[in-house]
């Protein structure tokens, strides 16, 4: 009887072991998969608004869905997304935004990471001599 209550105890305490491993990593993943999409969607969406072979933006409202777009196709996570608009200019090729992701970790508990980034387009034009 005695080495039933041990081996129960050592499986619980591996299942906790387990779900504080897969909580803390989960995290992680997270946090670099937001960074990697928002990098991206930024990016994209700046050169995209200079570049003379694809469309242009003719105001903030389309600058921001395009970088959304753009965001969206890159988190592959099961979670719900939040972005703030911190700063945009399309003409300038300005945006700054703030992105916060929710999501469960397996206990159930609510967790959430957030990363803010700028983009400014640096366009210069060489002098004709």
């Amino acid at each position: 009887m005695k080495n039933v209550f041990l081996g129960f105890g050592i499986t619980i305490c591996a299942i906790i072991s387990i779900v504080i491993v897969m909580t803390l990593c989960g995290t992680n993943m997270r946090q670099n998969e937001l960074n990697r999409a928002v990098d991206s969607a930024l990016q994209e969406t700046v050169e995209n608004q200079f570049d003379s072979k694809t469309y242009s933006v003719s105001s903030n409202d389309e600058f921001i869905a395009d970088f959304m777009e753009a965001l969206l196709v890159q988190i592959n996570s099961d979670c719900g997304i939040k972005v703030n608009v911190l700063d945009v200019d399309y003409q300038k090729g300005l945006l700054s935004v703030e992105v916060i992701e929710k999501y469960k970790h397996p206990i159930g508990t609510e967790g959430q990471v957030s990363v803010k980034r700028t983009v400014i387009m640096e366009q210069y034009t060489v002098p004709v001599s």
